[in-house]
């Protein structure tokens, strides 16, 4: 294990040895840091499940100051071996990542968090990082993991990007700092509806999908199954939520804080009903609506109605609904339109 650039570059690193130890390989590293290289100089940065300090000092070397913690003594052994023979003073936790994050003063701009794999603290520790205001308004966590296992995206957290090496993961999420919702019934949903989630989450950091009963009209298929239907077709959004609501979508948002809907119109009595929808969001929950027009995409023709009675007439719905969610509907609708 080696340092890999900066002032410290091709300086060797005592690695500890055992099967509960995992550091993170050079050429994860330094693909890591050619992410990170223009937020290093100047940085202060959090060095969480440290090991023998390799991140950290790796951020050292690229001008950052750091703060390391770790629970294993003989890794924390050698952490102090590894900073002491660079001439370094850094601050050190030996201890649970919990009482370090508890316990550390100020804010960071960068965390780096690679807990052993067959555990999962992300949540809990963004939720402390969240609660102490530990990160820098454009900081950001770095997340190494199993790139076969699932894991759930923490509230008030986007992924800004997500890369593979081989077996090895790494996300860099950052705070939310706008977040919306997109709305209705998904009745179910097509390629327009995914078309106003895909802008939605172009341009907010964090996007809710909002699976709601609508009151004028009977929906075919129960809250749940729509919802299963939904988060197939965004799979691929790193920063889209699916959600289900059984009030009212204004209530939805003002218990969350989201002030934003975005919803998306064809034509001219589309545009009516959301107008008329948006002023009804507006007075109740102070909630504004942000409206797209989807007749320049092609879309002018595709809505659940049109999906529904394709399935009646037995006719293909392939080009009406997004991608891997045909076997679904026809699964959930069959029989029901």
């Amino acid at each position: 294990m080696r340092v890999i650039s900066g002032k410290y570059r091709g300086r060797k690193l005592l690695s500890p040895e055992g099967r509960d130890v995992r550091p993170t390989s050079d050429k994860v590293k330094e693909s890591m840091f050619d992410v990170l290289q223009f937020r290093m100089a100047g940085a202060r940065v959090l060095d969480l499940f440290a090991g023998s300090g390799s991140l950290g000092i790796e951020a050292i070397s690229r001008g950052a100051s750091a703060v390391f913690c770790d629970a294993n003594r003989k890794s924390v052994a050698l952490l102090r071996d590894n900073i002491a023979a660079l001439g370094e003073r850094c601050e050190i936790f030996a201890g649970d990542y919990r009482d370090a994050l508890r316990r550390v003063n100020g804010r960071f701009d960068a965390i780096f968090v690679d807990p052993p794999y067959r555990e999962s603290y992300l949540a809990q520790i963004c939720a402390i990082v969240c609660e102490r205001d530990l990160l820098a308004d454009d900081g950001v966590i770095v997340y190494e993991y199993d790139a076969d296992s699932e894991w759930a995206l923490p509230d008030g957290f986007y992924v800004r990007k997500r890369c593979r090496y081989g077996k090895t993961g790494v996300a860099y999420l950052e705070r939310a700092r706008r977040v919306c919702a997109v709305t209705g019934s998904f009745d179910p949903i097509t390629v327009g509806h995914l078309s106003v989630i895909r802008h939605a989450a172009e341009q907010f950091e964090r996007v809710y999908v909002v699976v709601a009963n609508n009151d004028d009209k009977p929906q075919r298929v129960d809250l749940d199954t729509r919802a299963r239907i939904v988060r197939a077709a965004v799979r691929d959004l790193d920063n889209v939520g699916v959600e289900t609501c059984a009030g009212m979508v204004w209530e939805y948002c003002r218990d969350r804080r989201i002030d934003t809907i975005v919803r998306g119109y064809r034509n001219a009595r589309d545009y009516a009903y959301e107008q008329e929808m948006a002023q009804f969001n507006r007075r109740h929950g102070d909630i504004e609506t942000l409206l797209l027009q989807q007749s320049d995409e092609g879309l002018s023709d595709v809505s659940s109605t049109a999906v529904r009675a394709a399935l009646q007439a037995g006719d293909p719905i392939r080009k009406l609904v997004p991608k891997g969610t045909e076997k679904m509907i026809y699964q959930a609708y069959g029989g029901q339109v």
